[in-house]
């Protein structure tokens, strides 16, 4: 059943066997198994079934660092970020879960090798099958060799997409025509309350100004990184609560993707555009090529897991960055601001390249700019807090985020883009490059729309906020499933992750949580 959170009134109670906040990647693939054994499941969404372009945000933030730089960094709407989502599949590096000698705080409490299931799980939930994923498959292989070889700092790595994408709106919309599910709209979750033993009982939910409350057996939080620890912040504070409580991580270490177009290679040939935006798998399925710098070239240089992707270029000059990710989760004409039609009108670069992804233009260039998605290093001064000044609606403090990039991440960047550029320099199939400083990619560098981090999976308290199973220290019956549980982040897009944390979360209430099914 979908129900408008507008028309439930003020002072109701719900009850629901388990509630889950958010219906985004991580809500969706944590209730797949759970869906599937009957479990009475109440879905708490603070957007819209669609958010228009005009809509007021449901959620408001106080920002107080660096700017995301982005008109639309979180879905709020009925299938979270899976609904601007683009697609991109890719697991994270068996290096990305290790413990990193020159970047602090790394180390998952997991390895890949507790992912590869749930992995596998994930690729065919939201791609449908086997093509590939994990191992390389042979349409993969001829793809690559279709394209210029990798310099010899890097690996290749696939990228994999289908068109059209996964949308978790459509799953939402299927469930709720089953009686045991039911998904609230236009509703903001406020506040946790419990025993004080860990047992928590109620969650506080807004709308339309009153607020009604969820009581069930089970909560599980799928807000994103930003809300997610203002959702637990919030719940710290009554006498009652311990949430929040048992570990100084929560809210900190939030990280991201740092994304942007610097410097250019000039083939000495020209070469199939086309081929750099995605080549065909099959089954509705493409290969996106990029390159990752070699763990021994991560290891020798002291480098973080950085991600580069050649895109095929117009001419020699440089790339409007901030013009062309302003474009990042427009969907279509509805999307669409006055500031994405006066870039189509006035930049020739983004007129070609909207023309060149949309209509999918076989085209040659022998220009290939850069663009570089960075892996950040942990960093407990990049956080997201509880405002001092703004609230909500309901009185309940918004989130204030301080996004940072510390001045080791920009040195080391700084040392990968060199390496990176030295290295094309001598590659047998470029003819010169574009060297670009490291103040071109500070000007213009922005988030990737990858919120991740500030409740971060660990073996302990002192080094997170949920343990290896996403259960929230100090909490019997709360767990965690989105990017915030990412104790480092890799250089690929985190949805297949998250849905593969999902899907592993599902199993393990399945197994070891009778209580919910009696």
């Amino acid at each position: 059943m979908l129900i408008n959170g507008r028309s439930i009134a003020a002072g109701s109670r719900l009850k629901a066997g388990i509630c889950i906040v958010g219906t985004g990647m991580g809500a969706i693939s944590v209730a797949r198994k759970l869906v599937d054994a009957g479990a009475d499941i109440l879905f708490i969404e603070a957007g819209p079934l669609t958010a228009g372009r005009r809509d007021v945000a449901p959620l408001r933030i106080e920002e107080t660092g660096r700017p995301f730089r982005l008109p639309r960094s979180r879905g709020l709407e009925v299938g979270g970020g899976t609904a601007f989502w683009h697609g991109v599949c890719a697991p994270l590096d068996e290096i990305d879960f290790e413990r990193r000698d020159w970047v602090p705080h790394s180390g998952w409490p997991i390895g890949r090798g507790d992912m590869e299931e749930p992995y596998r799980q994930a690729w065919d939930f939201l791609c449908g099958g086997d093509h590939g994923a994990l191992g390389g498959s042979g349409a993969v292989k001829d793809g690559l060799r279709q394209l210029p070889s990798a310099a010899d700092v890097f690996e290749d790595k696939v990228y994999q997409f289908r068109s059209p994408p996964f949308r978790g709106k459509d799953k939402i919309l299927a469930w709720s025509g089953q009686d045991h599910i039911r998904c609230v709209t236009d509703a903001v979750a406020l506040q946790l309350s419990g025993d004080g033993w860990g047992v928590v009982r109620e969650l506080v939910v807004g709308s339309a100004g009153r607020t009604f409350t969820v009581e069930a057996q089970a909560f599980i939080i799928a807000a994103g990184a930003l809300e997610t620890p203002r959702l637990l912040l919030n719940s710290s504070m009554g006498p009652e609560s311990r949430l929040g409580r048992d570990t100084w991580w929560l809210g900190r270490n939030l990280i991201d993707h740092p994304a942007a177009y610097v410097s250019q290679v000039l083939f000495g040939k020209r070469v199939p555009g086309h081929l750099f935006s995605g080549f065909d798998i099959g089954a509705d399925m493409h290969g996106l090529p990029g390159f990752v710098f070699a763990p021994e070239m991560q290891r020798r240089h002291a480098l973080l897991n950085h991600t580069l992707f050649i895109r095929p270029g117009l001419n020699a000059h440089k790339v409007p960055n901030r013009e062309l990710m302003s474009f990042l989760g427009v969907r279509g004409v509805r999307d669409l601001r006055p500031t994405h039609v006066k870039a189509m009108l006035t930049a020739p670069y983004i007129r070609w390249r909207v023309l060149h992804q949309r209509l999918r233009l076989d085209s040659w260039t022998a220009y290939g700019d850069l663009f570089f998605m960075t892996e950040q290093a942990p960093n407990p001064d990049s956080r997201v807090e509880l405002s001092a000044t703004r609230k909500d609606a309901y009185g309940y403090p918004v989130a204030r985020v301080n996004w940072q990039l510390s001045r080791d991440e920009i040195e080391g960047f700084g040392r990968a883009l060199a390496l990176a550029m030295e290295s094309f320099s001598r590659h047998p199939e470029i003819h010169s490059v574009r060297k670009d400083g490291i103040g071109d990619w500070l000007d213009s560098v922005c988030s990737a729309a990858h919120h991740l981090g500030t409740a971060r999976m660990a073996s302990s308290p002192r080094d997170g906020v949920v343990d290896p199973n996403l259960k929230v220290f100090g909490a019997a019956n709360v767990w965690i499933c989105d990017g915030s549980v990412f104790p480092t982040a890799g250089s690929v897009n985190p949805s297949l992750t998250i849905c593969a944390l999902g899907h592993r979360l599902g199993s393990h209430l399945l197994d070891s949580q009778k209580w919910l099914y009696s």
